[in-house]
């Protein structure tokens, strides 16, 4: 770590609220065989790489059960997961819930020796500058997904439950688009990226490289997670088909004023080719 990004650690690590530094204390005072960390965008497929790296660690077919939201074991109980820890400015008494039951739930279980952390909506810059994650982690992991298929995933959500916790959890405005932006444009350190849409392309010798980046080697396929709901588009019924996932854009209808968004010039960047394709496309089809 170059020392500005060290003061800038221990500065955070002071200034972090209360329930933070609570959570970190008990993790930081146990013994872990490993820690690892996914970090990504709400609907970018965290949950499915989560599920993947428990098998991995697991040397097993392992589903994950939550007993909330917040915190997952595996079946062995040797991993546990803390889900989506809240890192940003969102409602603070639900950011203080969140992390006092993860720290009530990780006290009363000895039993796990491996612990992957998960945050969602927070760029690597900002999980980097975080207190949590200034301690020993063994690995942190990035998980991107084409921005469109990204879009679809929430408007696919938000259209099952317009209203309530998805609406606020789900945002599609600019500021957003800048977060995305951030952290395309800004090369972090020590993370190891997992592109979704290549992931789930069928090719092991992409999977194989990433494990052997987190010196893993079980590549074993993780099951339809039930936490949030699964697939934005199937559920947890059935997993979704590798091309459904690469062209989740077709099957959403996309508001007038994200396509106008979109196409702003400061986010046609965001765009591969071929997404300024369907872009054009969608444009001309609404």
């Amino acid at each position: 770590m170059n020392p500005r990004r060290f003061l800038g650690s221990v500065r955070a690590s002071l200034e972090a609220p209360l329930e933070l530094r609570k959570l970190r204390s008990v993790i930081e005072a146990r013994e872990w065989d490993s820690i690892i960390l996914v970090a990504g965008m709400r609907r970018a497929g965290n949950h499915a790489v989560i599920g993947w790296l428990a098998n991995a660690y697991e040397s097993s077919l392992t589903p994950i059960d939550y007993e909330w939201v917040g915190v997952g074991f595996s079946e062995s109980g040797k991993t546990i997961h803390l889900n989506d820890i809240p890192l940003g400015e969102e409602n603070k008494r639900r950011k203080r819930n969140i992390l006092r039951s993860q720290r009530e739930i990780l006290l009363a279980n000895e039993n796990p020796r491996r612990l992957i952390l998960s945050t969602e909506d927070v760029t690597r810059r900002e999980v980097d500058d975080s207190s949590l994650f200034a301690g020993r982690v063994d690995a942190r992991v990035h998980v991107s997904r084409s921005v469109l298929n990204l879009l679809a995933s929430r408007l696919a959500l938000l259209a099952k439950n317009p209203i309530g916790a998805n609406a606020s959890l789900l945002p599609m405005d600019q500021a957003f688009l800048d977060r995305v932006a951030e952290d395309m444009r800004v090369t972090s350190d020590g993370w190891v990226a997992i592109d979704f849409d290549q992931w789930t392309s069928g090719e092991p010798s992409y999977r194989s490289a990433v494990l052997e980046r987190l010196d893993l080697s079980m590549d074993i396929a993780p099951p339809m997670t039930k936490h949030g709901g699964g697939s934005s588009f199937t559920g947890n019924d059935a997993p979704p088909e590798t091309m459904d996932l690469h062209s989740r854009w077709k099957l959403v209808e996309w508001p007038d004023d994200l396509l106008d968004l979109l196409d702003l010039k400061r986010n046609r960047g965001l765009l591969t080719e071929i997404e300024l394709d369907h872009l054009s496309d969608l444009r001309r089809s609404s």
